[in-house]
């Protein structure tokens, strides 16, 4: 706990509670390397940190996506508790995990994300009607994107949001507000066993918090107002850089 870097814990949480309401990822997919790169916290610490955050963030953003009629809750309600089955089995699994293997599935599934984004799909779907999806795919999706919720603390929006776009056909603007919502049920039902195996620090985890709150309130504000194009460039790049910079220091930072 020496090396963690208390004064810029609040800084990382509010950056990651803005891409949380900006981009509807849940934040984790921001805050794991920020807070192991930039805050010096032990990755399984971060992960139940991580986790807290992206319950916060995800509960506050989905409100102003909620306002704005960008949220399909049938959707994200049926997808959410898929994903509490999901979470509590991905909770369990990474405690015999090495922080090395935590990583390297970490920056498999971003770089997977990344790669469904740069098929080619309409950024909007005319057919589309709220609450009707393929129920079979929904619980694929909730129960994969839950265990990756329970292992890493992350939200899984990066591949929540791009799996809603190409596979249950959602609009890009609905499906950013959905996945928040999706994060925010999963993240409720899986929190109690990232307690249970001690991967929360409470006073690590209320510093985060005292940032991410705003960050997660400026988000979607400025989602609603932004060009649909430059959300999913913003994504991919982001999820590129992620791969680069957290990549490099896995492989090769520690040489």
């Amino acid at each position: 706990m020496d090396q963690i870097l208390w004064a810029a814990l609040p800084f990382i949480g509010l950056l990651g509670g803005f891409f949380s309401g900006f981009l509807g990822l849940g934040g984790g997919v921001i805050m794991l390397p920020l807070l192991t790169l930039l805050g010096g916290v032990p990755l399984k610490l971060v992960t139940g940190t991580d986790l807290v955050h992206v319950l916060i963030t995800s509960a506050t953003s989905t409100i102003g996506h909620y306002r704005g009629g960008m949220v399909d809750t049938r959707i994200g309600l049926f997808l959410g508790l898929s994903g509490i089955a999901g979470g509590l089995l991905g909770s369990f699994l990474s405690v015999p995990l090495s922080p090395f293997v935590l990583q390297v599935i970490y920056l498999f599934v971003v770089a997977l994300g990344a790669f469904i984004l740069f098929l080619p799909a309409p950024l909007e779907f005319e057919g589309y009607r709220k609450g009707e999806f393929n129920r079979n795919l929904g619980i694929a999706t909730g129960l994969g994107v839950g265990a990756l919720t329970g292992m890493l603390g992350v939200g899984g929006g990066f591949i929540t949001v791009p799996v809603m776009i190409y596979i249950l056909k959602m609009p890009l603007r609905v499906a950013i507000g959905t996945s928040l919502f999706f994060i925010f049920i999963t993240s409720l039902g899986t929190i109690w066993a990232k307690f249970g195996v001690g991967h929360i620090h409470v006073s690590l985890t209320l510093l985060v918090l005292s940032g991410s709150i705003t960050g997660a309130l400026i988000g979607p504000y400025v989602s609603r107002r932004t060009p649909v194009r430059f959300l999913r460039f913003a994504l991919v790049a982001l999820l590129i850089l992620i791969l680069i910079v957290f990549g490099y220091k896995t492989f090769w930072g520690q040489a």
